[in-house]
């Protein structure tokens, strides 16, 4: 029935068949809209079957939109929707959801919403009737905005960090809102230091048909998928493959598998993806012999590591793959693992991370010739070294360690004294080829003659 009940219609006409959204703080928000743009529009009631998705900013939507309403396009790249109207009710026996949180259409509703669970985002609903879920109507992120002139009806309502203002409301089991701050005291989530966590309020929890589910995220990551979420609805029990997919398509969900399908196969599964599920990994399935198959793969999978199987071995192991020297801990330093972790690390070392008892003279020296050296004046500064002397025990390492000083370090002093040490019979050759590589540096100090 709701093959045709859509048009695709330009901003222009919207504009002149509904004038009264011109007044709309959330019509065209950003002023950014041009007329000849497109609303999805239906003016009737919309009957729908499925999981109703409002987030036609990513193509898969707008795709999914075009060909289940049968919409007279092929070519949607360069398709600009910026909304959807329904002037009329809408009823859907799935969810209705705006899955991201920075940004979505603008989407007005002149009647009543009747859906399994609303999950709202960064989109600018406007819905002028009341909204009627069988499960959840949740709000998250303060880049969106819901207005509803009518009364949330549904057992669990949240606002978490998002402009939502309604009429009324009617939940029966839980309430939260922490941009109003009128719920109940023990409705509140709590902070854990340890997982650096907002963990939801136990009555959310026991409300809720998986307890594993700790966050309002992980919440959110049902109801994106249109999942049934509370007990009272008594939803069908999930399989391994269900499980097995949901692990595939994200990490994160090993941590609300059910224990009886928490095998090693599904956490190996994970792993294959990322060493970020490590935290979500049954401890009997973490082993040392695991745990350096990661570091070897991924440097970066030494700050999952638990402390019982971080060794020096295993440090150097993810020194050698490529890491921060931040996420080694410091009482397995060594300057054999720094320099190590300097030289294949991924990014530009960092020797502020370095405590100062390993600053010396010798680590100075190999920093500058395997890096740019950012940090060599402040740390030079902060440990009593002359920054020359530094220098200088580079640039007499070899001819070849030039172009580390010369690109990055380049001075007068430098100069000269690279000058005294290669500017001779058995080096001219190499020495001239240097002076004419940074031939504009030596120009600006006025060197040109150096040779």
């Amino acid at each position: 029935m709701h093959n045709s009940v859509f048009k695709l219609i330009t901003i222009k006409e919207v504009k002149s068949q509904y004038p009264f959204l011109l007044d709309h703080e959330g019509f065209d928000y950003f002023e950014e809209w041009n007329d000849d743009d497109f609303f999805f529009v239906a003016n009737q009631d919309v009957y729908f079957d499925g999981n109703f998705h409002l987030d036609i900013y990513e193509d898969k939507i707008k795709k999914w939109f075009i060909n289940i309403f049968n919409l007279p396009f092929k070519t949607i790249e360069e398709l600009r929707i910026e909304g959807i109207l329904i002037n009329g009710n809408i009823f859907t026996n799935g969810s209705i959801i705006n899955a991201e949180g920075d940004y979505g259409p603008y989407v007005f509703i002149s009647g009543n919403v009747t859906c399994k669970s609303l999950l709202l985002g960064g989109s600018y609903v406007e819905i002028n009737g009341n909204v009627n879920a069988k499960e959840v109507v949740m709000t998250s992120y303060n880049h969106g905005n819901f207005k509803c002139s009518g009364v949330i009806d549904s057992p669990v309502f949240i606002v978490e960090d998002h402009y939502t203002t309604f009429a009324e409301r009617k939940n029966d089991l839980f309430y939260y809102n922490d941009k109003a701050n009128d719920f109940d005291s023990k409705n509140d989530s709590e902070y854990d230091d340890e997982s650096e966590e907002e963990i939801i309020s136990n009555e959310l929890r026991k409300h809720l048909n998986n307890p594993l589910i700790e966050t309002f995220e992980e919440l959110k990551r049902e109801l994106e998928k249109g999942e049934l979420v509370l007990k009272l609805s008594n939803p069908a029990p999930k399989t391994f493959e269900y499980w097995q997919n949901r692990v595939a398509s994200n990490y994160r969900d090993l941590k609300l598998v059910p224990h009886q399908f928490k095998t090693k196969e599904l956490c190996d599964l994970a792993l294959n993806n990322t060493f970020h599920a490590l935290p979500f990994v049954n401890q009997e399935f973490i082993t040392q012999e695991l745990c350096e198959r990661l570091v070897d793969k991924d440097g970066f999978s030494i700050q999952k590591i638990p402390d019982e199987f971080i060794t020096e071995e295993l440090c150097l192991k993810a020194a050698k793959s490529g890491t921060l020297i931040s996420l080694i801990p410091k009482t397995l330093y060594s300057e054999k693992l720094i320099l190590t972790a300097f030289k294949n690390g991924k990014h530009e070392p960092n020797i502020t991370d370095v405590p100062s008892e390993f600053i010396t003279e010798n680590l100075l020296e190999e920093y500058v010739k395997i890096s740019k050296g950012l940090w060599l004046d402040k740390v030079c500064k902060e440990n009593g070294i002359d920054k020359l002397t530094i220098l200088k025990r580079v640039i007499d390492s070899g001819i070849e360690s030039l172009d580390s000083v010369f690109g990055n370090h380049f001075s007068k002093e430098v100069a000269d004294y690279s000058a005294s040490v290669y500017d001779n019979e058995s080096q001219r050759e190499k020495w001239n080829n240097y002076i004419e590589k940074y031939k504009v540096k030596f120009e600006r100090l006025g060197l040109s003659d150096i040779s």
